[in-house]
């Protein structure tokens, strides 16, 4: 009796899947995505809002719209990796950033707890979400790490990049240190008017920023890497030299300041187009 045999070739999978987001990061980026849309939005659109309407009375309305420019960055952010990004590589330099300003923004709600509406709902959210991040971040990236794909080599085209981070990210975050230590006294230099709370929540955004710098000249090694943080930073830095003319009233003075973001934008816009062309490795 003839039998039929099935000569075709095994199926094999050969996909190697370290490296790869795993599926609870990029659920807990869908979850910072819509907080930060939402805080974003509102801020930075009708500051005014703010002094109202937020977990605690934010004002003159400018810091609300810094705060905010902040938070629409992040909705950037968290935007281009659900949309782009496959492998962990290309945004690893930014949860450590992510957690300096989660628990900046903790230890200045704790200090100052007696300005905040602990009795308004989204007061609760603000809080919660501040305290769980810093505990959700080495966790998450903890789980990438044991997944993570062999480190490549450094590439070249990055090195003006990483040189130039390195030197900003250092003095951004000792200046943000020290307007987070010193809010008053250096706090009153300010291009528009801080509360103590405010000094230490604008010194929460540039310690982030700082650290990320800093981390893109210590990890990155694709121009791919760069994608993801230098269009975030460039976001942030054109929407806060937007202030000064949107908030004239409430602004004055800052050359150094001006300086320092047409620096970053103009970095975000180097490293950007070194970025560009490796970026089916996203």
């Amino acid at each position: 009796m003839a039998t039929a045999t099935d000569t075709s070739p095994a199926r094999v999978t050969t996909t190697d899947d370290r490296g790869r987001v795993l599926p609870l990061t990029r659920a807990g980026i869908w979850v910072l995505l819509v907080l930060a849309a939402l805080n974003g939005l509102f801020l930075y659109l009708v500051p005014a809002q703010a002094e109202t309407d937020y977990a605690w009375s934010i004002k003159p309305s400018v810091n609300a719209a810094f705060i905010g420019a902040g938070f629409l960055a992040g909705t950037l952010a968290t935007g281009l990796v659900l949309a782009f990004a496959t492998r962990w590589r290309t945004f690893s330099t930014l949860p450590i950033a992510l957690w300096v300003l989660a628990t900046s923004l903790l230890a200045a709600t704790l200090i100052h707890n007696d300005r905040f509406k602990f009795d308004y709902a989204p007061t609760w959210v603000w809080t919660i979400v501040y305290a769980a991040v810093p505990l959700a971040v080495p966790f998450l990236v903890h789980r990438q790490r044991q997944n993570a794909d062999p480190e490549p080599a450094a590439s070249r085209a990055l090195r003006p990049v990483r040189a130039v981070s390195a030197v900003l990210g250092i003095g951004i975050l000792a200046g943000a240190i020290a307007l987070f230590a010193a809010p008053v006294e250096l706090g009153q230099h300010w291009l528009w008017a801080l509360t103590p709370l405010l000094a230490r929540a604008v010194a929460a955004w540039y310690a982030l920023f700082g650290t990320m710098l800093i981390s893109c000249a210590v990890g990155m090694r694709r121009p791919a890497d760069a994608i993801i943080p230098y269009a975030t930073l460039g976001c942030w830095s054109a929407l806060l030299l937007l202030l000064p003319v949107l908030h004239s009233e409430q602004v004055s003075g800052g050359m150094l300041w001006y300086a320092l973001m047409a620096a970053l934008l103009a970095l975000s816009a180097y490293a950007l187009s070194i970025g560009l062309k490796d970026r089916e490795n996203l």
